[in-house]
């Protein structure tokens, strides 16, 4: 019982990583170039978007809450089943898929949030930067060894599963109704590698995880963006040992991820998507190049990814395989 008592509090620390993670995202600290231009797009000061994050942000930090009421009582109910004693495991995914409804359950308010700061042309860029972004590391992800970039995938990766994909890819309900499917699959995947490794942390090294409990409680509590930076970069170094040790199954977890959301876009979805990567502005495309050389626009990344000083790439990697997008379930024209 107590062993399925730490898998929820591994769980719920675990959302509030990611609620740091999201809002740090939203916030666009990852490269000062880039987000200048992004602002003067959406003629927004820094200020101003800093307000649209603080606004947001109570979406993220109501999560824990709202699981932690969910996730002890669906464990107790399904621990009354003796017929089929409940596993860790099962105890862990049952709790991180509670967590990840509760995730999903954003698009909704968050969406209607930007829809009030911001004008229906400032809306779409919005959604267009962060689609890009997330796509840019995507494509880029495959060549890289870098846990910084992984890691920052599968914040991205989250972030995408609570806001939604963009309007200008014109989904079918079908469409957005499998990608919401397989992007809580792929996320559960990938939230059950790191609550995976946690639990190891609390044999291996409770002090380490002392720490970074105690600094995820403190960034949920902080009252300004700058004690938050501050805490988030702290929490970082702590959990940096553990995600990199994870990096590898998680690179393959996202990328198999990326694979099935292709499979699910007709050919001219694709053609759309390929024509938006086009169009990107300078800032971004240097943002995005740094990934490979594991260089300065990582390292503006540490207030959202676990981790700094990571080495860089792989100089004797192999070359990213073609995608074709053959296999599995796709829609016709």
């Amino acid at each position: 019982m107590s062993h399925k008592f730490c898998i929820a509090s591994c769980m719920l620390f675990l959302i509030t990583c990611c609620s740091g993670v999201v809002f740090s995202q939203v916030s666009f600290d990852s490269d000062r170039e880039f987000r200048r231009e992004l602002f003067s797009e959406l003629h927004k000061s820094e200020a101003e978007m800093r307000q649209f994050g603080e606004s947001v942000r109570s979406l993220f930090d109501e999560i824990p809450q709202k699981v932690q009421a969910k996730v002890m009582p669906a464990i107790m109910e399904r621990m009354r089943d003796t017929s089929t004693p409940m596993s860790p495991e099962e105890g862990m995914k049952l709790g991180l898929g509670i967590a990840l409804d509760e995730m999903i359950e954003i698009q909704k308010p968050f969406n209607d949030k930007t829809a009030e700061f911001f004008t229906e042309e400032g809306r779409q860029t919005l959604h267009l930067r962060m689609f890009q972004v997330r796509m840019g590391f995507m494509d880029h992800l495959e060549a890289t060894d870098n846990p910084e970039a992984v890691q920052a995938a599968f914040g991205l990766d989250m972030f995408q599963l609570m806001s939604g994909q963009p309007d200008f890819i014109d989904l079918s309900p079908e469409q957005r109704e499998l990608l919401i499917k397989q992007q809580r699959e792929t996320s559960l995947e990938a939230l059950s590698l790191t609550t995976q490794a946690t639990l190891k942390m609390v044999t291996t090294n409770p002090e380490k995880l002392a720490e970074i409990r105690r600094l995820a409680d403190a960034m949920t509590k902080a009252e300004t963006e700058e004690e938050r930076e501050k805490i988030a970069k702290q929490l970082q170094r702590a959990n940096m040992e553990t995600m990199s040790e994870i990096a590898p199954e998680m690179k393959a977890i996202l990328i198999r991820g990326h694979e099935d959301f292709m499979r699910v876009l007709t050919d001219a979805q694709k053609a759309k998507i390929k024509a938006v990567m086009a169009d990107m502005p300078e800032s971004l495309k240097k943002l995005l190049a740094e990934i490979d050389k594991g260089g300065s626009a990582l390292s503006g990344l540490e207030s959202w990814v676990p981790g700094m000083g990571v080495p860089g790439v792989n100089p004797n990697r192999e070359a990213p395989r073609q995608r074709t997008g053959g296999g599995g379930r796709a829609f016709s024209e």
